[in-house]
């Protein structure tokens, strides 16, 4: 209702975290290291697949994680992210104040005890040194640059979708579980929130104390019961009932998105906003149409990242496996292959994702639909959800063996397919292997128009037909993306290869040039 629209515009502020007019003393990084090291991690960033909103959480887990270990001191560790967080272009040049470092020095600090009881463990070790890492780097994050309104969105949208929910009655979980799960959800579907941060977010509800500089007691308190507390957490995120939400809700966080941007316009005049439903109308579609533009742009930079990383590790396979199995096994080459190998999948990938549709007109007037009744606080089919429990039953075995038979037949009539074009098993194996991560990625691509897109289409009989024998290959994509990930052959060479020594040049480089100018001002 509209009195919850003005308490989250009463609450909106200015997220400038560091103001261009400061009088403090800041860090500063030259010309010249600041443009190789935004070059850097833009190269880095085209080859490794994330949501640009998590570039920068990931680029403070990497710098973590490169101290672990060392003898620097943890004040001068908070000293050293700040630098490398300007240098790579995730934090501005001149306005990050010094002082700053010693309010990130207690973050890491209270993680050491965590860190310890980790290395006590008897099983998951390495599991468990990653989530606290995770929490580690999302805490930092939040520090550096609080989300404030982001937060107070997904506080309005669990208020607004709370009583919308209903529960089915085979549903037996506690009211506080309910309302845990639902705001994981939330949190997930309206902000994109990944694991490492809805991890430092459920752990923040479990304990409110926890952010910045906590007591040497709570610390003891979580260290203790480190195993426990992450079983928990874990549990809450990946409970079957959050997963449905997330995809329930993903349609329905657009319309959030929506308001918090009429609010950001101007936070003061929101009174006048919901007064005049014209006029909120008017700003709704305003907005819409501003996130329709951005995400057609985000969309077509993320199709060229993905189909780079794509065309890069062909090369490097054709290069490494294909041509000397050709050479040795055949005594020459098969171009054919070797160049259907290299751009199909590209090719198709772009296919897959440049031919999205957005139904503009009707999408407009879904969100003028469902931002009135959120003005006025009255339902809506599209803001109503329906949590139900899980419907196969033993029928689940059934469907699951007809499901792995329509696997076996589809990759079986490809394979097929290309053994009659003269492919050898290496050639036919990558490609499968390549068809079902381009599939899934273009998939993933063409169904990241929920975020903007309010209410779903049905497939018709032909659709059906083409989800069945896709659905195996998109599984199967899902599967090894994850897989992908963690063997990604570029992400290991500049991570573990390039960034040290390129940090270490870096630091020179500034060193020297400090070095010259100071020179210079003693002639």
């Amino acid at each position: 209702m509209s009195d919850r629209i003005e308490q989250l515009a009463a609450g909106w502020r200015d997220e400038e975290r560091f103001p261009e007019d400061t009088t403090e003393e800041v860090f500063e990084v030259s010309a010249a290291t600041a443009k190789a090291g935004v070059i850097y991690e833009k190269l880095r960033t085209s080859i490794d697949y994330q949501e640009e909103h998590l570039l920068r959480r990931n680029a403070i887990l990497r710098i973590i994680k490169r101290f672990l270990g060392s003898d620097v001191p943890v004040d001068a560790i908070a000293r050293e992210l700040l630098k490398e967080l300007i240098w790579a272009g995730h934090l501005p040049n001149n306005r990050v104040p010094k002082r700053f470092a010693k309010e990130l020095t207690p973050i890491i600090e209270k993680y050491e005890p965590l860190m310890r009881a980790v290395d006590d463990m008897s099983e998951e070790r390495e599991f468990s040194f990653a989530w606290v890492l995770d929490v580690l780097a999302t805490e930092l994050e939040y520090a550096i640059s609080p989300p404030y309104n982001q937060e107070s969105l997904v506080s309005y949208m669990y208020e607004e979708m709370r009583g919308r929910v209903e529960w089915d009655e085979n549903i037996i979980i506690s009211d506080e579980d309910k309302d845990m799960k639902l705001y994981v959800a939330i949190h997930k579907s309206l902000l994109k929130s990944n694991r490492a941060t809805l991890r430092f977010r459920v752990l923040t509800l479990y304990y409110p104390d926890w952010p910045g500089a906590s007591t040497d007691r709570r610390v003891k308190e979580l260290a203790d019961n480190l195993e426990t507390v992450i079983d928990s957490i874990e549990g809450q995120i990946s409970h079957p009932l959050t997963e449905k939400l997330i995809l329930i809700l993903r349609r329905r966080a657009g319309m959030f998105r929506v308001i918090g941007d009429a609010i950001d316009v101007d936070p003061d005049e929101v009174s006048t906003l919901l007064a005049d439903p014209s006029y909120f109308d008017r700003t709704v579609a305003r907005e819409l149409k501003k996130r329709t533009k951005s995400f057609r742009t985000r969309l077509r930079r993320t199709v060229l990242r993905t189909v780079l990383f794509l065309f890069l590790t062909k090369m490097l396979l054709a290069l490494v496996m294909e041509v000397p199995y050709d050479l040795l096994v055949f005594g020459e080459l098969h171009v054919s292959s070797l160049a259907v190998n290299i751009l199909f999948h590209p090719l198709f990938l772009a296919f897959i994702a440049l031919t999205v549709s957005i139904p503009e007109r009707k999408n407009a007037s879904d969100y003028k639909d469902v931002s009135r009744a959120l003005r006025v606080g009255a339902d809506h089919p599209l803001l109503n959800v329906r949590v139900k429990p899980e419907l196969f039953g033993t029928w689940g075995k059934i469907f699951s063996a007809a499901y792995a038979l329509t696997f076996l037949f589809t990759y079986g009539m490809i394979a097929a397919v290309l053994a009659s074009f003269h492919f050898s098993w290496l050639s036919i194996s990558l490609f499968l292997f390549f068809i079902s991560l381009v599939t899934f990625f273009g998939i993933r691509i063409r169904t990241s128009t929920r975020d903007v897109i309010l209410s779903g289409k049905r497939s018709g009989i032909l659709g059906s037909i083409f989800d069945v024998f896709v659905l195996p290959i998109v599984r199967a994509g899902r599967w090894l993306s994850l897989k992908v990930a963690k063997i990604n052959v570029f992400i290991y060479f500049f991570d573990f290869m390039l960034e040290a020594p390129f940090k270490v040049a870096i630091q020179f480089l500034e060193n020297w040039l400090l070095f010259i100018r100071e020179k210079k001002e003693e002639l």
